[in-house]
């Protein structure tokens, strides 16, 4: 258990350095910054038209840590004798995983009528930090490491 635990915090670190690399540093702050104007100009929190329901969309933050266990437990080790290939139930989770937050985004963006600029920048941030998840996951899974 402690060996889980210690490899889901190396790759949640490594996922988030990934927002930090240079080229995608701009990504990152850009969609940051978007987030903060829809916040700012919008007001979604304080506007008639928020539902108590919208607070569910932030649930969307948990395929993030959902990919990075399923890129623990479905680890491959290249360097074994007999190396076994690409885990291929994990990488199947992890493309369910990834199908099933750009569903869950699509439905908010389309369900929050009057604040979908943040929703959208909402939507958008925890896809582009899921995209950071796939990547250290992929990697983990097939055993091909950059």
């Amino acid at each position: 258990m402690a060996q889980f635990w210690s490899t889901f915090w190396g790759f949640l670190g490594w996922s988030l350095e990934f927002l930090f690399v240079p080229p995608l540093v701009y990504g990152t702050l850009l969609l940051g910054l978007s987030f903060i104007a829809s916040v700012i100009r919008q007001r979604p929190f304080s506007k008639p038209i928020w539902k108590k329901t919208y607070s569910i969309a932030v649930l969307q933050f948990l395929f993030f840590p959902a990919t990075l266990a399923v890129a623990v437990l479905g680890r491959v080790d290249w360097q074994q004798f007999h190396f076994p290939g690409p885990n291929k139930r994990g990488l199947r989770a992890e493309y369910v995983f990834a199908v099933g937050s750009l569903i869950v985004s699509g439905y908010w963006v389309w369900r929050m009528k009057g604040l979908r600029w943040f929703a959208l920048s909402l939507a958008m941030l925890q896809l582009w930090l899921l995209a950071a998840a796939n990547l250290i996951a992929a990697m983990s899974l097939t055993g091909n490491w950059l």
